[in-house]
């Protein structure tokens, strides 16, 4: 440190506070120093040593860094709080001015030299990018963050690879979004006992990718590997998190009872900390367990109840499966006219996006046709369906899917392209028994 101090700036701020107090230098000098001494370093003419740099701060009433600095002291902190306020009000819909907000206070962090804290500002707009459905945006705030963490312990890398997984979940890349995810966990397990918060988040985050992609042995495992350590995870988000997907796991198995239980668990967790977007995620899971359970009352209550919460909360995704939902419970109510009516609000909101969301939209779409009696419409429905299901390698979806399109294939008479079709989908099915 002692070859980087700046004489000249040091005598200006020494000068400025000895004035600001009303001292004169002999008072501030004594009983160790001269006046003189005091006069030579207000005029940069000397550097002070260590120890009146620290008698000078004591005297002053501040940290000796900032006489080195010009910075206060507590900065860091103040600027992490404000990133940490910006980030809640994300959470509570307020996207343009907590970006506004997280933005200003990354850049003084720069200007002070504050890299972690310019990190946690990048964090921040990547989920402002990724609830509006910019993930392009939000991979490159992702990127930037690691690069101002270069070097950091593994664990600190957690919540950028579980965003970035999270970003390519939703734009189809299940494969990428598992290799990621699959190599943070090879680094946090490399120097030794790896952080059990991290290891949680990182297992939590696996459920869902593994599950879409039709690993699901692997999806049940890490589960349960996440839900071992929750006795040693303090944080809610993470536990909240944990027992939503987790909840997958368990309808499928058919442990409907403690399902709901951690579905309502993860709820109250949301409630607890205030985060209205993810009390809407939580209330969105429990709708669409009500409504494979057969429950559509219940089911459709919590996905209105939810469809409330977002009229708050700019999320195109969320609001995107709540009303695929609510064309669902239409549908089995056999009213596919009212279930086309919300998959038209769907399609408005995703666009031309080929997301997971929008395969759920098509095969929908072609279920609310056939029930119709509308062959046509249906067949294009699953057919567009079958290729972004296709595009995203989740094999159950696919034979799903395809042996919807064989069925209305042969109802047209098409019986050879339906045999094709069916013998695709019991390939996709023979892949998972493997």
């Amino acid at each position: 440190m002692r070859d980087t101090l700046d004489p000249a700036a040091i005598g200006r701020r020494l000068r400025r506070l000895r004035v600001e107090r009303g001292l004169s230098q002999t008072a501030l000098a004594s009983p160790h120093y001269s006046a003189a001494y005091v006069s030579h370093l207000e005029h940069g003419r000397r550097s002070p040593s260590d120890t009146a740099l620290n008698r000078f701060a004591d005297r002053l009433g501040v940290a000796s860094d900032y006489l080195v600095t010009g910075r206060d002291p507590d900065l860091e902190l103040k600027l992490q709080l404000a990133c940490d306020r910006a980030i809640a009000r994300i959470h509570l819909g307020e996207l343009q001015s907590a970006g506004h907000d997280l933005q200003t206070t990354g850049r003084a962090a720069k200007k002070e030299g504050l890299p972690r804290v310019q990190a946690i500002a990048e964090e921040g707009l990547a989920t402002i990018a990724q609830k509006e459905a910019r993930y392009d945006d939000a991979l490159a705030h992702l990127a930037a963050a690691t690069e101002l963490l270069a070097g950091a312990a593994a664990e600190t890398f957690t919540p950028i690879v579980t965003a970035r997984a999270r970003c390519f979940f939703s734009m189809n890349q299940l494969s990428l979004a598992i290799h990621v995810l699959e190599k943070h966990l090879v680094e946090l397990n490399d120097p030794g006992p790896p952080d059990p918060t991290a290891l949680l988040q990182t297992y939590s985050a696996m459920i869902g990718p593994y599950f879409e992609a039709g690993l699901r042995d692997q999806a049940a495992v890490v589960a349960e590997k996440a839900h071992s350590l929750e006795t040693r995870v303090q944080d809610p988000e993470h536990l909240a998190c944990l027992h939503i997907n987790r909840a997958q796991i368990l309808l499928e198995k058919g442990h409907t009872t403690e399902a709901l239980l951690s579905l309502a668990k993860a709820e109250d967790l949301y409630r607890r900390i205030g985060w209205r977007d993810s009390v809407s995620k939580a209330a969105i899971a429990r709708a669409s367990a009500a409504v494979g359970l057969g429950d559509l009352e219940t089911g459709e209550t919590q996905a209105r109840a939810a469809l409330a919460e977002l009229d708050h909360m700019p999320n195109t995704l969320e609001r995107a499966r709540v009303l695929n939902l609510l064309a669902r419970i239409c549908r089995l109510r056999k009213d596919p006219r009212a279930a086309l009516t919300y998959l038209e609000q769907t399609g408005e909101l995703l666009g031309t996006e080929r997301s997971l969301e929008q395969a759920w939209r098509l095969r929908e779409t072609g279920l609310s046709h056939l029930d119709l009696g509308e062959l046509e419409g249906a067949e294009e429905g699953f057919r567009a369906a079958l290729e972004i299901y296709k595009e995203a390698e989740t094999p159950s979806q696919v034979a799903t899917t395809a042996a919807y399109l064989g069925d209305v294939l042969n109802k047209l008479g098409r019986h050879e392209e339906s045999a094709d079709v069916y013998r695709a989908g019991l390939a996709q099915v023979e892949d998972l028994a493997v």
